[in-house]
């Protein structure tokens, strides 16, 4: 009974109030982990220059628009597309960390919190050129090395930003003070 209870007065919730910062930091977290394994995975099949340029792949942003580019190049549609998704993941895990860091200056108490997330933001431009470098430099093995690296950090660090924070919600921290949800400023 107490259960339905407890259910109940959640659904009757604006939907607002039951959103908390780490299903924001969650959902990037686990999108960081996506664009490794496609990273793992484009390395994998070979296709870790299949997009010969950067930041566009042959001179344009989406190159399935222009089969001429997909037929005249020596390698296959997948190993371009998983070059192309890669770096299109890639983007949007910037901006989830970007908003992450963002939320969690604005919504945190937690001083580990905020450092972790700023952490991620700061070394995102290093790897934000770690990548380019790979792709410029023809797969130098220090630079790959140095991408993967610093792939690994930025994890930790929103993993890191996770867990405290939800850790600190389920034990009830800072139940003095309402946590003010992402989308209501307080």
């Amino acid at each position: 009974m107490t259960d339905s209870i407890s259910m109940q007065s959640v659904r009757t919730r604006p939907r607002t109030d039951r959103f908390n910062y780490y299903h924001l930091s969650g959902c990037v977290l686990v999108g960081t982990y996506v664009l490794m394994l496609l990273g793992a995975y484009t390395s994998a099949i070979g296709a870790g220059l299949s997009c010969p340029d950067w930041p566009a792949c042959y001179g344009t942003v989406v190159p399935f628009l222009h089969p001429e580019i997909i037929n005249s190049s020596p390698y296959t549609a997948l190993q371009i597309f998983a070059e192309w998704a890669h770096r299109g993941v890639a983007m949007l895990v910037g901006f989830g960390i970007l908003a992450t860091t963002g939320a969690a200056y604005r919504l945190q108490k937690q001083p580990l919190v905020r450092r972790t997330a700023a952490v991620a933001l700061l070394l995102l431009p290093l790897q934000v050129v770690l990548g380019g470098l790979t792709v410029t430099a023809n797969l130098e093995p220090l630079i790959v090395t140095s991408h993967l690296g610093t792939a690994i950090v930025i994890l930790l660090m929103l993993c890191t930003t996770t867990v405290i924070d939800y850790s600190a919600d389920q034990s009830g921290i800072d139940a003095s003070s309402k946590k003010r949800s992402l989308t209501k400023g307080n």
